[in-house]
């Protein structure tokens, strides 16, 4: 006889990495909603051509030896606008607006976790502008927001926990 499936755990391909964990709760401390447990955090724009061109340039930043950090706290402080937070807690999503050095801003939009709150990607026609579109993420409202394409583990840590139910209900 098989277990019913509302008892058993969700299945989670990708482990939050702790510093993801710990960043995630910097955020909901600055966001004043520590008190719903932080589960993963990720730093997107919020359009496709900032995304293209401030994204590849930070991304890449990371490999310039110590340059590299000085440009990517220039960008982020010049570029803030087009900064969005997105904040997974156990019960909800958040969309912030950034400020430099990661302070959220005005909250955006906000939804409950659950099974279909976020999607990755985009169907586009051509395979490039499905690799340029694989770090969009296209919430039930319509809200869409764009991370960085070449590293897109964070956006992947989102949309996991975010579709997962809220911590503590009964599915």
């Amino acid at each position: 006889m098989s277990p019913d499936a509302s008892s058993q755990p969700a299945i989670r391909p990708y482990t939050v990495r702790p510093y993801n964990q710990r960043m995630a709760r910097r955020m909901a401390r600055r966001a004043h909603v520590q008190d719903e447990g932080a589960a993963a955090v990720a730093f997107t724009f919020n359009n496709l051509a900032t995304t293209v061109i401030l994204g590849v340039i930070v991304d890449l930043t990371k490999f310039v030896p110590v340059i590299g950090g000085y440009v990517d706290v220039a960008i982020s402080i010049v570029a803030f606008y087009f900064h969005r937070i997105v904040l997974v807690t156990d019960e909800n999503v958040y969309v912030f607006r950034d400020w430099p050095f990661h302070f959220p801003g005005k909250l955006l939009m906000k939804h409950q976790r659950g099974p279909g709150v976020v999607k990755l990607g985009s169907p586009a026609s051509s395979p490039f502008m499905r690799f340029i579109r694989r770090g969009q993420l296209t919430f039930q409202d319509g809200t869409i927001v764009y991370h960085g394409f070449i590293f897109i583990r964070r956006a992947q840590y989102v949309v996991q926990e975010a579709n997962l139910p809220q911590a503590g209900s009964a599915v």
